[in-house]
């Protein structure tokens, strides 16, 4: 395997696994309570659906197609089933909240890695425009994941006063 061909399996891996995280992020907006963590879910589901097209554009400027072998990557589907059921299994809607959002800083920080890496591979192989694409996706999955945090600290504060004082 070459350096580019290990570049394309990943943008194909990105892909399938943005196409997966589109659906999701809506699926954890419609189980969530706390409304800036829904509207930054729903917000993000609209940013990933132009990463995705950012992607498609890559993969031609390439010539590849984003098919792969048509698979979520093996990670997202552990992040995406761990998501699920955690959100099952807590009753209470404000600690729900809190692992729907821990999921979804999950999926971010393997986004970010995912991008990093390529970004790095395709400024390596002098693939400058498909570079400056992967950045800008980067840079968006970055500042997902610093909204998210700071979502997490009010939401954390909130669920933490409802919880009886340690004795």
């Amino acid at each position: 395997m070459t350096l580019h061909q290990f570049m394309l399996k990943d943008l194909q891996d990105l892909y399938q696994a943005e196409s997966e995280q589109a659906g999701r992020l809506r699926e954890l907006a419609g189980q969530t309570q706390f409304q800036q963590l829904k509207t930054a879910l729903e917000e993000h589901a609209v940013e990933t659906e132009q990463q995705i097209t950012r992607l498609s554009q890559i993969l031609q400027m390439i010539g590849e197609s984003p098919g792969g072998d048509g698979q979520v990557p093996v990670g997202v589907q552990g992040l995406t089933s761990e998501a699920r059921h955690k959100a099952e299994e807590l009753q209470d809607p404000g600690l729900r909240d809190v692992a729907l959002i821990a999921a979804a800083q999950k999926m971010e920080h393997y986004e970010i890695a995912c991008y990093g890496t390529a970004r790095a591979i395709a400024n390596t192989l002098g693939l400058d425009e498909a570079a400056r694409l992967l950045q800008t996706t980067l840079s968006e999955e970055e500042a997902a994941d610093k909204r998210l945090t700071q979502i997490a600290l009010i939401l954390y504060k909130q669920v933490g006063q409802e919880e009886p004082a340690a004795v």
